[in-house]
């Protein structure tokens, strides 16, 4: 990625809220005026209660406490094949949903019981550590707390799952939309049932499937007895999909991301947060809503403003404002949108730049599936920031 250079500085009409950036280039981080640090990385919550004794300790990292964030094992769930299995019948759909979360417990049980043993024969040294305080020269806590990582079962295209269900995408019928809530609310209560049962913290999460969306579509394409039904909802370019299929695995098709609205919906932008904004509190993290803008500029306080009535008025718990960038391998132009030649020198040596779950990334390292859910991708203009 190339460093961007100030091409010119310009004085607005503006004395409000700023970030500066920080260490873009490899931690994707942000820092506001106030020098709290903005994450730009996957979307992942955690739930530490306040009630927690040692919740203000690590908060101000009070001898060494800290928070650990993060799972021990990630198992994604191919929800469209629990609907073609089930075909059509809503018990079968939830209990076939609930055998494979049967299945993914059993692969973390065996995670569980071979981590327990790299841990007791001390062959995880860094995460182990207690570092020295730098003052006192005394052994702080522990570096990670090992027993507060959880494991995860998360979901990709409950929007197919339904569509192929139900016969309507989740944006395009209210009944549609109410059986996705229902499906989504039945794993997470039978995630809880499982934690109890099996004696470790499942989380039921919205995993990021940088390629997984693809993979699954892919999968189902190559298998006889689900090909037909997939072809029925999987999207992407399907007919170049199929053209291509005996010579490459990397196909540009894809199942929706978690239980996002499909990135092609031509929908305003208030009905995607009035949909997406439900399923925030049904998973315990990984959920994220995206905002993709278009090649225009919006107004700094429209930005603002429409930042406020999501965090202040809907259930979203992460949220990302995304426009795409052109970067000119040659000249190291940069412009924004996606450009077919550099706007400077009309090379068409270029990269492009955008979100491809929770963080920015070169689209050049993409597979061929998030491509093409690229180029699909409803992007809003000013007129819809406000």
């Amino acid at each position: 990625m190339h460093v961007l250079r100030v091409k010119k500085v310009e004085e607005i009409d503006y004395d409000d809220y700023v970030y500066d950036l920080v260490d873009v280039g490899d931690t994707h981080n942000f820092c506001n005026a106030l020098g709290i640090i903005s994450g730009n990385c996957c979307a992942y919550s955690f739930k530490t209660s306040p009630d927690d004794e040692d919740f203000q300790d690590k908060m101000y990292f009070k001898d060494g406490k800290h928070f650990s964030m993060g799972g021990w094992q990630v198992i994604t769930l191919n929800c469209p094949r629990a609907a073609y299995r089930a075909d059509g019948d809503d018990e079968l759909l939830f209990t076939e949903l609930k055998r494979l979360m049967d299945i993914a417990v059993e692969v973390l049980k065996i995670k569980k019981k071979w981590m327990t043993k790299i841990v007791e024969s001390g062959r995880m040294p860094f995460a182990t550590q207690r570092p020295k305080d730098p003052y006192t020269d005394e052994k702080g806590d522990v570096a990670v707390y090992l027993d507060e990582l959880v494991y995860i079962v998360g979901v990709v295209g409950i929007n197919e799952m339904i569509q192929y269900h139900y016969g309507k995408q989740m944006h395009e019928d209210k009944g549609a939309l109410k059986l996705a809530v229902r499906a989504m609310t039945e794993m997470e209560l039978y995630a809880k049932e499982l934690s109890e049962r099996e004696g470790m913290e499942i989380s039921f999460s919205r995993t990021p499937a940088e390629t997984t969306g693809q993979r699954f579509a892919v999968a189902d394409l190559l298998n006889n007895e689900f090909k037909d039904k997939a072809l029925r909802v999987v999207k992407g370019d399907v007919e170049r999909a199929l053209s291509i299929l005996n010579e490459t695995r990397d196909l540009p098709i894809y199942y929706t991301n978690g239980t996002h609205v499909p990135p092609n919906a031509d929908i305003s932008l208030a009905e995607r947060i009035k949909i997406e904004h439900i399923f925030f509190p049904i998973v315990d993290g990984g959920d994220i809503m995206h905002i993709f803008l278009g090649e225009g500029y919006p107004d700094p306080r429209g930005v603002k403003s429409l930042a406020l009535k999501i965090a202040k008025n809907t259930q979203t718990g992460y949220y990302a404002f995304t426009k795409d960038m052109t970067v000119c391998m040659d000249c190291s132009h940069v412009t924004m949108g996606l450009k077919e030649a550099c706007e400077k020198c009309h090379s068409k040596n270029l990269d492009y730049i955008s979100r491809i779950t929770g963080y920015l990334q070169a689209v050049s390292g993409w597979n061929e599936g998030k491509k093409q859910e690229l180029l699909d991708r409803i992007r809003y203009g000013a007129n819809d920031v406000r």
